[in-house]
């Protein structure tokens, strides 16, 4: 190399806004510049008469920006690339650094490190990324009043859930469990359970409050047999049936009636109520016209013949698309990496360990841990909740019963619902 080439190179390196370390493979500093000394924060007179192990290695508080540096002598034959905190005396920085290697024409002789003072920048995403999150956050609790607004036992729900959160995390790392979360975490979690029922926003209201089997189809049914009562009243002053075969059929349509009530509301649906619908899909009655109609329509017996719960297996599939809707709805949302299990969680709180959930019927592994938390809290917080029109509210003894019967089918997690029974969480509602 000529001297006017030599003296390019140093001038490069001596501008340079990163800086630049040479360091034999004996830890001597044989280089350094002037952005290195800025970085950090040592004097000229110590680079020049210490080796790196000597000027380094004696700050426990900069084993990261140190064991990059050994990594890389002990490992020639990759590129090493870092973002470490590294303290100085002006307090700590964030500092990317890359390490290569200087060769002679046989082997490498020196490892050059190159630092970039990310402080800044890292100062700036993090102020950044505190304004998104609050943002997000504050999106969250508009949707929560969007929720809200439609269905109010839904909002009380989530709410719910959210403490009975907050207080399992809280135990974990009072207790200092080694599941404890950290607050990146925690804040994520508790945005999957905020977020989780977001799809509901598209279930109808006749589906997703729907009280008993026939819903609002009970008003068309009495309205029915208040018309057959009329008809049959003019038939007898017409004098097309006798008084006793007029009282004949009003005893059976009043019959009828408390059944079709009874059953309607009824927890379960049992054998001999199974019979009275079969007995009344097979009645008709005469309109004016002289044609025959059936006492209850096809919808209506399928709704009565419903075993258990209110919803038949058409309202149940509108149901339990909500989880779809509530991924769809994520999916368009540009979560910042650190957050982006947030859609995966959320979504995925109605599968089970043994497929038999839903949307995609994972099951086993394919579930993370925080879900299946999640679907823990979710099913406690429905089963105990006092403001649900279609149920009673279930005692919370009773309600850890049947957890763990779904837990010994295998369609919960034992060891997350033992931390739950213990956390005490719980009692939080």
């Amino acid at each position: 190399m000529d001297k006017q080439s030599d003296l390019i190179q140093k001038s490069i390196l001596r501008d340079m806004s990163e800086g630049v370390l040479i360091v034999g493979l004996d830890g001597t500093i044989q280089y350094f510049n002037q952005a290195a000394v800025d970085i950090l924060e040592k004097s000229e007179t110590e680079m020049s008469s210490e080796k790196f192990g000597m000027l380094f290695l004696d700050d426990d508080r900069n084993d990261r920006f140190n064991q990059t540096v050994v990594d890389a002598i002990h490992d020639l034959s990759v590129t090493h690339y870092n973002l470490v905190p590294y303290y100085a005396a002006s307090g700590e920085k964030t500092i990317y650094m890359m390490t290569s290697f200087l060769k002679d024409e046989y082997r490498k002789i020196a490892l050059i490190i190159i630092l970039n003072d990310m402080t800044n920048l890292v100062s700036m995403k993090k102020r950044y990324m505190e304004k998104l999150i609050t943002l997000m956050d504050s999106l969250i609790q508009a949707l929560s009043v969007a929720i809200d607004e439609r269905s109010r036992y839904s909002g009380n729900h989530t709410r719910n859930m959210v403490r009975i959160g907050e207080r399992f995390i809280e135990w974990l790392e009072q207790t200092d469990d080694p599941w404890k979360f950290d607050s990146q975490k925690t804040h994520a979690f508790l945005m999957s359970v905020w977020l989780h029922d977001v799809g509901k926003l598209s279930v109808p209201l006749e589906v997703m409050d729907k009280a008993t089997r026939l819903g609002s189809r009970l008003g068309q049914i009495e309205e029915r047999f208040r018309r057959m009562h009329l008809l049959d009243r003019i038939a007898l002053l017409e004098g097309s049936i006798s008084r006793q075969e007029w009282e004949r059929r009003e005893e059976q349509r009043e019959s009828w009636l408390r059944a079709i009530r009874r059953i309607n509301t009824s927890g379960f649906l049992s054998e001999d109520d199974h019979r009275m619908i079969r007995e009344l899909s097979e009645q008709q009655y005469t309109e004016e016209d002289r044609t025959q109609t059936s006492v209850l329509t096809e919808d209506e017996l399928t709704c009565l013949s419903i075993k258990r719960g209110t919803l038949t297996d058409e309202e149940r599939t509108v149901m339990q698309s909500h989880v779809l809707v509530t991924r769809k709805i994520l999916d368009k949302i540009d979560f910042p990496d650190e957050y982006i299990v947030v859609r995966e969680w959320a979504s995925a709180h109605h599968e089970l360990l043994n497929g038999r959930g839903y949307p995609d019927h994972e099951e086993g592994e394919m579930i993370s841990r925080e879900v299946r938390l999640l679907t823990i809290l979710d099913i406690y917080e429905a089963l105990t909740a006092k403001d649900r029109p279609y149920k009673k509210p279930i005692p919370p003894d009773k309600a850890l019963q049947i957890l763990h019967s779904m837990a010994d089918e295998g369609s919960l997690d034992k060891d997350v619902l033992a931390l739950f029974e213990k956390s005490g969480a719980w009692k939080e509602i």
